[in-house]
């Protein structure tokens, strides 16, 4: 039987930096990788996923909806792992300060942009740093889809769009 997962994160930038974490080696799901801020939606969040996110950015990271400025989702990423289905929302936003408390799901750092797809992460965050690196003036949000090639994991990009009126006002 296919299930489904949603998760929503959320990748934090201050000037030249990004907030990741860093997940505790013993952790059941992406254990020693270093990953955006979020997790998994709760029930009653499975139409609001921006809803989740900004609570997920609190609970890891202390940082409120009044801490963020532009939080805006950029991508939607689809994978399949076994016989689960996984959905995630992708949020970028910028904050305003760079002050956040520690957090018992990982260690939390801010990382130079330049040097972030150098550290141990997972093929999702490297894919999605890459596109949005080349694509940083877009305001447009893009669907990803992840596929083997060869042994080696990529992500194919779509633009989202609103086929009847050839626009996506979000």
């Amino acid at each position: 039987m296919i299930t489904l997962r949603q998760m929503s994160v959320a990748f934090l930038f201050h000037e030249e930096k990004v907030l990741l974490m860093e997940k505790p080696k013993n952790n059941s799901f992406v254990s020693g990788m270093v990953v955006p801020i979020g997790g998994h939606l709760e029930q009653h969040e499975m139409n609001t996923p921006k809803e989740a996110c900004l609570r997920e950015v609190e609970e890891e990271t202390g940082l409120t909806s009044a801490d963020l400025t532009g939080l805006e989702l950029k991508y939607i990423i689809l994978r399949i792992k076994e016989t689960e289905i996984r959905l995630q929302y992708v949020y970028f936003s910028n904050v305003k300060h760079m002050i956040v408390r520690e957090s018992e799901e990982g260690k939390l750092s801010w990382i130079d942009v330049k040097l972030a797809d150098e550290l141990n992460v997972t093929a999702t965050t490297k894919y999605i740093f890459k596109h949005f690196s080349e694509n940083k003036n877009s305001s447009e949000i893009y669907v990803g889809t992840m596929k083997s090639v060869g042994s080696e994991p990529e992500i194919t990009w779509a633009l989202l769009e609103d086929w009847e009126n050839n626009k996506f006002s979000h």
